[in-house]
């Protein structure tokens, strides 16, 4: 079982494995076939392949000793999600039927479901979606859901068009609960964090604001600006940092009623308070007295003060996205992902899945604090995608931009990759910064800490017009030095016009923005047959 999934053939429960749907950084989906009801299903396993592996037995096992906290942390969390969504019986949320435990872990079983998720719906289509459909169609019935979760206290956490699943007879369904989480004057602000390009607000970057029903309104808002404007949002950090995003007012002009793009612009206001704080303010925006979804009583109102975050200058970091692991056929940042959700199969393309792990390999050494002298960078890197040799080397000055020497990438992908290393130097340093001051006074959240930061450390790739790369942050040094509060190295590898070049560099940073290059190792190239694509 070298990819860590279970045989076909095998029988969980009333349930037998008839074929491997997907595999993501925490869990593996499968078909099967439920013997006594003679239906097919789909089966999530909770398998976070950073902190456990399948032993010879088929049973799941955390890696090492240090790993047994975030391991079972996250299995509790995983039940605890699984028996909160069993409770939900509306059209438009993917249906759980039952949860499982065996093998040493947990498996999620839900309704299998034929059709397209939205992304790919919308790719198919040859003209823009009706007002009338997306209002009453898709986004009512969605909004309908969202009232559902978010009165049993509940967030979604990752609403994109990847999770939104539109079934054969046209109707929506909300999927992947995988980042769900509590929400509410009696819950933890210290949320994991989930990361979705363009589609996650501000606040689940790490902030210090507090999530609610506004949180899952602006990833809504933000599928809807897919829908009217044609492409993603741009992503919160870069327009926290100044990058202006052009408004669904202006780009669907003509297309669209002004009240509709009024409503999205206001679900993807930065401040939280300035958004529709529950469904029913939403539908209130929209046009027309269109049905009404049920009552959102129990959404917290966020209309109060706000600190905004400290604006910084930084690097060139334009519009992009931050994204930490490839998931199916989107990129999106999962920093740490308690429950992994499953979406439904569909049927018109096979799943994707993440590369593999070995699982006799050992976990990750516990985040240490040393000094920036005991960790020499190496000359190479040890990442690099061939054995050649180096093919420049870097100036006196360096910068992180000596990779591209020849290379002429568009603008627009030069700065959505400046702001995947922002992204993954952000979400060590953040969350290294919170879990120091929790570790001081003995807090409750030190294990979901220590997996955001080890999930950061693990490394993501990232993939925009036909470029791909892939970023690993390794051996984070915490000084003493005010202008250099973290030393980290970074590994990347980029593909571009039919070569793949790898570089190791570290950087200075306080969070990810404010960075310079402190060292650079030489640049490895190695020539690929074709072009990226």
């Amino acid at each position: 079982m070298s990819d860590q999934t279970l045989a076909v053939g095998t029988r969980l429960d009333d349930f037998q494995i008839t074929a491997v749907l997907g595999q993501g950084g925490f869990g593996v989906t499968y078909k099967a076939i439920d013997e006594r009801l003679q239906r097919d299903v789909a089966i999530k396993e909770y398998l976070p392949r950073q902190f456990a592996f399948r032993d010879e037995t088929a049973t799941v096992r955390p890696r090492g000793p240090q790993d047994q906290e975030v391991f079972t942390w996250g299995l509790t969390r995983f039940i605890d999600e699984a028996r909160a969504l069993a409770l939900f019986k509306h059209p438009n949320i993917v249906a759980v039927i039952r949860y499982l435990e065996a093998n040493g872990t947990a498996y999620l079983v839900m309704e299998y479901e034929e059709g397209k998720d939205l992304e790919r719906w919308l790719a198919g289509r040859s003209e823009a979606v009706p007002e009338q459909m997306l209002i009453e169609r898709i986004l009512l019935p969605l909004l309908d859901g969202l009232a559902k979760i978010h009165q049993k206290g509940l967030l979604h956490r990752d609403i994109k068009p990847e999770n939104v699943f539109i079934r054969r007879d046209g109707s929506p369904v909300l999927i992947d609960f995988g980042s769900s989480r509590a929400h509410g004057e009696g819950q933890s602000n210290t949320l994991t964090s989930i990361i979705s390009a363009g589609y996650s607000p501000f606040e689940q970057y790490g902030g210090a604001q507090r999530q609610g029903p506004w949180s899952d309104l602006y990833a809504l808002g933000g599928t809807l600006y897919r829908i009217v404007c044609g492409g993603p949002p741009t992503d919160a950090i870069a327009r926290h940092q100044g990058i202006e995003q052009p408004s669904a007012l202006s780009v669907g002009a003509g297309r669209y009623s002004e009240q509709l793009l009024r409503a999205i612009d206001q679900s993807l206001a930065i401040d939280p308070a300035e958004r529709p704080q529950s469904a029913t303010e939403l539908i209130a925006l929209l046009p027309g007295h269109v049905a009404s979804v049920s009552p959102d009583q129990s959404a917290t109102q966020v209309r109060r003060p706000i600190a905004a975050p400290p604006q910084r200058r930084w690097l060139p970091v334009a519009i992009g996205s931050v994204l930490l692991l490839s998931v199916a056929s989107g990129v999106v940042w999962y920093i740490e992902r308690g429950l992994p959700g499953t979406p439904p199969v569909v049927a018109e393309s096979a799943q994707q899945t993440t590369p593999e792990i070995d699982p006799s390999a050992p976990s990750s050494d516990p985040i240490e604090t040393r000094d920036a002298a005991s960790s020499p960078v190496p000359a190479s890197d040890s990442n690099a995608a061939g054995d050649a040799g180096p093919i420049a080397e870097p100036p006196a000055a360096v910068d992180e931009r000596a990779i591209l020497a020849g290379w002429s990438l568009p603008d627009d992908v030069d700065n959505y990759r400046s702001n995947q290393i922002a992204g993954g130097l952000l979400a060590y340093t953040s969350n290294k910064e919170k879990f120091d001051a929790c570790l001081a006074v003995g807090c409750a959240d030190l294990a979901t800490l220590m997996g955001k930061i080890e999930e950061a450390l693990r490394g993501y790739e990232w993939s925009k017009a036909g470029y791909h790369g892939s970023i690993r942050l390794d051996n984070p040094r915490t000084l003493t030095n005010p202008d250099c509060p973290f030393l980290i190295d970074v590994a990347e590898t980029i593909t571009s016009e039919g070569a793949t070049r790898s570089q190791q560099r570290s950087y200075c940073t306080r969070d990810g923005f404010d960075r310079r290059v402190e060292h650079a190792g030489v640049i490895s190239d190695q020539p690929v047959v074709g072009t990226a694509s």
